[in-house]
């Protein structure tokens, strides 16, 4: 071998070596180049998709915002859970395909994202009952129920005993004429059988003018409604309702023309006292927040907030589809409260068991039963005390206070108007309590009453109404597509993507691998605080 033939074999060893060294290197840098960039995709990625979240859910729902308090995204349009996938994808794909504005030089697409797949994890709607109760928590903040107490609830006393169911059934059947005369199976007792409770002559007057129990059935004619308010200027809207009404309506027109004035006082102190019971009442802080957001959101009679339903918080307390009867309920319910709280103090006047006996004796005497007439005079009281009742009913219903508990000053009807009792005679009684912006602090409202009624609801009743009376105020006056349960508050997605290597024919490198698959999660919504 000559020397030329050594130099050219040197030669291109050396050629070969440095070629393999800078193939090497330049895998090396390859590989180094390719993991930074797979790496730091996840980061771009994860800012765009939370960017295009915080887009997304820009564009919430404003009328739902604005008029309630409430955040969510969507509900109206057939938006819901799979527009949240279908829109975060696009607006990524936005964000991803980005560029400078104004580049000197063009702009390189550095990623290469491919096949970017979105879909939802987890959605937290607003028909959830624990994500209303956070948001309801958020908006009162501040205040979140310090109106809402135990002492509204303390200022109501019990119910009547098995005296006045007694007494309640004998004057019934003395209104039906089983003590008639001619109807008596002994066949004549005479009156000296009431002895113990024969009257003075100067106590005999019968003050009434007339018979308060045929009196009382022609007043209930109309029912309760028209006693205590113009039933004629009565919402009487429809609730749409997703759960089923219960019960029948309670805003008849009237009663009974044949129906017994004791058998119409048991309807009603059975029927209206339903619920009334201090001890059935529920109770919780989150509980207290959804009446005082409901006492803000929802019109009540005394009150009007511009919403569709009239009567919002009568209908969370009722649940009946016509607005008529939500109001019914509540009012037969406040009625018996304040008959019973009324009677107690009637009942302990010695005036007015004197002039009530006198009564019940030119009514009833003739029977010569002493248990009787003191059935027929304790109806006579309650006669009174409904008639009262319904002055603090009218009171109420004008955004008046009454007194919790009365004494025999402040009792608004007198005896001797006690067959005089209308709706007239009641507006200008009530007329004489004060507004209760100007009550004194022993008085309660119509608006406390109602506290009481949805203190006896439980939560989750209460907020599914919420959910009747938001849904139906917002598609009757903005889109009639709307569903508070497609309303979403927060949102999980999982992100799936692609992307492709740019040395994929790199020495050293297998030869299968062309693109790597990445994913990950991102959450944004709604947040308390």
């Amino acid at each position: 071998m000559d020397k030329r033939e050594v130099f050219f074999f040197s030669e291109g060893s050396i050629t070969v070596f440095l070629t393999c060294v800078f193939l090497l290197f330049y895998s090396l840098i390859g590989v180094a180049w390719e993991h930074a960039r797979v790496f730091s995709a996840g980061g771009y990625m994860q800012v765009a998709a939370r960017q295009a979240a915080m887009t997304l859910f820009g564009d919430f729902n404003k009328e739902l915002y604005e008029e309630y308090g409430l955040f969510a995204y969507g509900g109206y349009d057939g938006i819901g859970v799979p527009e949240c996938s279908e829109n975060l994808r696009g607006l990524l794909e936005d964000n991803l395909a980005a560029a400078p504005e104004h580049t000197y030089r063009p702009y390189v697409d550095f990623y290469r994202f491919r096949n970017v797949e979105v879909s939802v994890e987890k959605a937290v709607l607003l028909s959830d009952s624990e994500e209303f109760c956070r948001q309801v928590e958020a908006f009162l903040k501040a205040d979140a129920a310090e109106k809402i107490t135990d002492s509204v609830f303390e200022k109501l006393s019990g119910r009547g005993d098995s005296v006045a169911e007694e007494r309640l059934r004998m004057a019934e059947e003395y209104e039906e004429g089983k003590y008639d005369p001619e109807t008596e199976e002994d066949g004549g007792q005479s009156s000296d059988a009431d002895a113990g409770g024969a009257l003075s002559e100067e106590d005999q007057t019968d003050d009434a003018g007339g018979n308060p129990l045929e009196f009382f059935r022609e007043m209930m004619r109309d029912g309760i409604l028209n006693l205590v308010c113009d039933a004629e200027l009565l919402e009487d809207g429809t609730i749409e309702s997703s759960e089923e009404m219960e019960g029948e309506s309670d805003s008849g027109s009237g009663q009974d023309r044949e129906e017994s004035a004791s058998k119409i006082l048991q309807n009603l102190l059975e029927d209206g006292g339903q619920g009334i019971e201090t001890g059935a009442i529920h109770t919780g802080a989150q509980k207290l927040e959804t009446i005082a957001y409901a006492d803000r959101q929802f019109s009540n009679y005394t009150k009007d907030r511009g919403r569709t339903t009239k009567y919002g918080l009568e209908y969370l307390a009722a649940g009946k589809g016509q607005e008529k009867d939500n109001l019914a309920y509540v009012v037969n319910r406040i009625l018996v409260t304040r008959l019973l709280l009324n009677f107690s103090c009637i009942a302990a006047d010695s005036g007015m068991q004197k002039k009530s006996l006198a009564t019940a004796t030119a009514i009833a005497g003739f029977t010569g039963l002493q248990p009787v007439v003191t059935a027929v005079q304790y109806i006579i009281l309650l006669i009174l005390a409904f008639q009262e009742a319904c002055v603090d009913m009218m009171a109420l219903l004008d955004g008046r206070e009454v007194p919790v508990f009365k004494t025999a000053e402040n009792l608004k009807m007198k005896y001797e108007e006690i067959c005089k009792g209308s709706r007239q005679l009641f507006k200008e009684k009530a007329s004489g309590y004060p507004k209760a912006e100007n009550a004194s602090a022993q008085g309660v409202s119509y608006t406390q009453y109602l506290w009481l009624l949805l203190a006896l609801q439980p939560k989750d009743t209460i907020v599914a109404r919420s959910y009747d009376l938001i849904q139906y105020d917002l598609r009757e006056r903005y889109n009639q597509s709307f569903c508070i349960s497609s309303a979403v508050c927060r949102a999980k997605w999982e992100i799936n993507w692609e992307i492709p290597f740019l040395f994929s024919n790199l020495p050293l490198q297998n030869e299968g691998i062309r693109e790597k698959t990445e994913s990950l999660e991102v959450e944004y919504g709604y947040k308390n605080g």
